[in-house]
């Protein structure tokens, strides 16, 4: 008895928090489309282009939308380098750049954060690893 008792609590503790999940995502995807708008919602692709592989196995694509959005694309199966834009929200125009290749994906934009600068302490050491021996004498200058 106490069992099954204890299973029906914690199906409706998982209920319950199943529900407030749901609510959450409900109340961000209302924010969303309150910030995005009626003409976000039915925007149009107003170009669209696409060339198929070349013989160099090259491809490219490219399109634009009634809200703005652009985005150009080209390359093969082992690189792709890109471009998208688009206005946000607050009405900041964004401009992404991006490669892919055997290295991984890597993206440019002057909206993206930045690392903090490399400390001093960090860069005297490493100058100091590159000069110096494993035993901490001075390495020989090379020509």
């Amino acid at each position: 008895m106490c069992s099954i008792r204890l299973k029906l609590l914690i199906t409706w503790l998982c209920l319950a928090l199943l529900g407030s999940q749901l609510d959450a995502r409900l109340v961000r995807v209302r924010r969303i489309r309150r910030l995005v708008g009626q003409s976000e919602r039915y925007a149009q692709i107003t170009d669209y282009r696409v060339s198929p592989l070349d013989e160099q196995g090259i491809f490219k694509f490219a399109f634009k939308t009634s809200n703005g959005i652009d985005v150009q694309t080209a390359g093969s199966a082992l690189e792709t380098i890109g471009i998208f834009s688009y206005t946000s929200p607050e009405g900041v125009p964004i401009e992404t750049r991006y490669i892919a290749d055997e290295l991984g994906f890597h993206v440019v934009g002057k909206h993206l954060p930045r690392p903090p600068p490399t400390p001093s302490y960090i860069l005297r050491s490493l100058e100091y690893i590159r000069t110096h021996n494993e035993d901490g004498s001075p390495k020989a200058p090379t020509l």
